[in-house]
C-alpha cells in the first residue's frame, strides 16, 4: 500500500497550546448589556452572526449598531473600537446601499472617516469572496460586517461550500485580528438560520443574535440566541423617521417575545 502524500504545512509546534502559554485575552470590539454588567459580543479574530426573517430590520439593526459603535453615545452598547469599519453589502443595489450610508451619516451627524460601505450585488459569487479577502487583508481594518454572507455562494445548502466560506472567515479575522459580523436570513417556518451556510456560520460564531419583528407591534426585538461569555439582555428597538431608535421606556413585553413575525 502506497504511504499517503506528505503536505507541506507549517510546523505544527505554532499551534499548540499549554498551560504555561502567556496568551493575551482577545481583544473586546462591542459589548452589550447584560444582566451582570456587560456582555462581549464582538472580540477580535472571531465571528458572529445577526440573523432575522424578510423584513425583520436586519439592515437597521446593522446601521444602529455601525453609528453606536463609532459614536459610543447608546447606553446599550460599549465600544472599545480602535480601528476601521467597513461594510460589504451583497444583497442591495446601488440606491438602496446609498440610503443606508445616509442614514448612518444622519445618525452619528456626519459621515466618519474611519467607515466604508460597498455594494457588491453585481458582482459574480467568486468576486465577492476575492473582493472581500482582498479588502480584509490590504486594509488595516478592526469590524467587518457582511450583508448577505449567503451570497458568497452559489448553493445554499451544499455543506461543501459551507465549509470553505466559513473556513475563511475564521481565517481572515484570525490573521488579520479583526471581527467579522455576518448577516444571514432565518427560515421562513421556523427559528434556524438559512439553509447549510446558516448552520455552519452560526456554530462557528462567538455570538448569535436576532432580529424579529413583533407581530401588532410597532418594534423589533433584538436577542442574544447564543454568546460564549455572558448572555446579553433583551432589548427592542423602533423606527422614527427612517431612522432606527432604541427604546428605553421599560422591559420587552414577555407576552410580546412568542409572537415574532414569521
Amino acid at each position: 500500500m502506497p504511504e499517503p502524500e506528505i503536505k507541506l504545512m507549517p510546523p505544527i509546534d505554532q499551534y499548540e497550546i499549554r498551560p504555561d502559554d502567556q496568551i493575551e485575552r482577545d481583544q473586546v470590539i462591542v459589548s452589550f448589556k447584560s444582566g451582570y454588567g456587560w456582555a462581549d459580543i464582538m472580540t477580535a479574530g472571531n465571528i458572529s452572526t445577526l440573523i432575522g426573517k424578510a423584513k425583520s430590520r436586519k439592515t437597521f439593526f446593522t446601521t444602529l449598531l455601525i453609528s453606536s459603535v463609532i459614536t459610543n453615545r447608546e447606553v446599550q452598547f460599549s465600544s472599545h473600537l480602535k480601528g476601521n469599519i467597513v461594510l460589504f453589502d451583497t444583497e442591495q443595489g446601488r440606491y438602496h446601499v446609498w440610503r443606508l450610508s445616509k442614514r448612518i451619516e444622519t445618525m452619528i451627524g456626519m459621515y466618519p472617516k474611519s467607515l466604508r460601505i460597498f455594494c457588491l450585488r453585481p458582482l459574480t459569487v467568486r468576486e465577492r469572496i476575492d473582493t472581500i479577502e482582498n479588502y480584509i487583508y490590504q486594509n488595516e481594518t478592526q469590524l467587518v460586517f457582511i450583508d448577505g454572507i449567503r451570497d458568497l455562494v452559489t448553493d445554499i445548502n451544499s455543506a461543501e461550500q459551507a465549509t470553505e466560506i466559513v473556513g475563511k472567515l475564521m481565517k481572515w479575522s484570525y490573521d488579520k485580528h479583526c471581527h467579522i459580523c455576518n448577516v444571514l436570513h432565518q427560515n421562513k417556518a421556523d427559528d434556524n438560520a438559512r439553509g447549510h451556510i446558516g448552520t455552519e456560520i452560526v456554530n462557528k460564531s462567538e455570538t448569535v443574535i436576532s432580529i424579529n419583528k413583533m407581530k401588532n407591534k410597532d418594534y423589533s426585538l433584538v436577542k442574544s440566541e447564543f454568546t460564549r461569555g455572558s448572555e446579553a439582555a433583551d432589548f427592542k428597538f423602533s423606527i422614527e423617521n427612517n431612522i432606527p431608535v432604541i427604546d428605553y421606556d421599560g422591559l420587552v413585553d414577555e407576552e410580546a417575545q412568542e409572537e415574532c413575525t414569521f
